[in-house]
């Protein structure tokens, strides 16, 4: 099994297995990032990924170095590297070059291992890399909507400033109190269905949220009820589905990493393909959805992370994309 965790577009390295990131402008070791060495759902005291997986698994880990991706027989060493391992495969991703001998690789393999790959969007960067080297990844402009439908669970500085410039910008902010949507019952839920079908009705696009920034994340109060993050996120879930059922919509925004997680496992979607690569905004793709729910395959949808994209984020999504000439 193929697995792909760098990603230079987010300033996210793997080198000889260990996972650098940037903060601020600043490189760290992922163990020492002053965020994900401390984060409080996934905090990462090790940065040799085969170690870091190795704890959660009895799979073997094997590690396709940055030498290997280098070598005029890369190809054959792969093959052997695989065929001892019968397991997670690594691959080394550090830079353009790099990326783009791990998604020849992936594609190649694709032959003999399958068509499974894991990782993080490392693994459509260097995938699309790859299919662009071969001239065959190219997409269809996003057209512009009228009203879309956005839901955050982050509290990061960034994703605030992306809703304040969408709600100055159109957008109809509905706030969300996460520690009643995590209570079932709470009578939460069905104020934000109906504050959303009001805006969804005006002709506004409606963005629930869960907190605008750091001074309003209850997030500690959260962690303090067991599964209630979980219970929050999918709430936001069944929120979206409703609507999508029932209004229509085709397009839906989700912010925060955990939160589409937990969300998205409500809406009935089993593959999503990229629709549309952010160059922009990178980790955060514009994908389409498929489903067995009518009203739910098709439509357009981008999971971000709390720290990920510009301000116009929202809007961009909603006023539509030109492909670059």
């Amino acid at each position: 099994m193929p697995l792909i965790v760098g990603a230079p577009q987010l300033k996210r390295y793997t080198a000889f297995g260990h996972l650098f990131a940037t903060f601020q402008g600043k490189m760290f070791r992922i163990d020492q990032h002053p965020v994900m060495s401390r984060h409080p759902v996934t905090p990462m005291r090790e940065a040799d990924l085969t170690v870091h997986l190795g704890a959660q698994t009895s799979t073997p880990v094997a590690l396709v170095s940055l030498d290997v991706l280098a070598r005029p027989s890369v190809d054959t060493d792969v093959d052997a590297i695989a065929a001892a391992t019968r397991g997670i495969m690594l691959l080394d991703v550090c830079d353009a070059a790099t990326q783009l001998a791990a998604g020849k690789q992936v594609r190649r393999l694709a032959a003999s291992a399958g068509p499974f790959v894991a990782g993080s969007s490392g693994v459509e960067y260097a995938l699309l890399r790859a299919m662009g080297a071969e001239g065959c990844a190219n997409f269809a402009a996003v057209p512009a909507l009228p009203r879309l439908l956005a839901l955050s669970g982050s509290s990061s500085p960034t994703t605030e400033r992306q809703i304040r410039f969408a709600l100055a910008n159109g957008f109809a902010g509905i706030a969300a109190d996460p520690l009643a949507l995590a209570v079932t019952g709470s009578g939460e839920e069905p104020r934000l269905l109906a504050a959303a079908f009001a805006a969804l009705e005006a002709g506004h696009s409606p963005l629930i949220h869960t907190a605008l920034g750091p001074a309003t994340d209850k997030g500690a109060e959260l962690d303090a009820k067991p599964g209630a993050r979980q219970a929050c996120g999918e709430a936001l879930g069944r929120i979206a589905r409703e609507l999508i059922e029932r209004m229509g919509l085709n397009r839906l925004i989700l912010a925060g990493g955990d939160t589409s997680s937990h969300a998205l496992g409500q809406l009935d979607i089993f593959a999503l393909t990229t629709r549309y690569p952010l160059a922009a905004t990178p980790g955060s793709p514009l994908c389409t959805t498929h489903s067995r729910a009518e009203a739910l395959n098709g439509i357009d949808i981008a999971m971000k992370g709390g720290q990920v994209g510009g301000d116009d984020y929202f809007v961009m999504l909603r006023d539509g994309i030109s492909p670059s000439p």
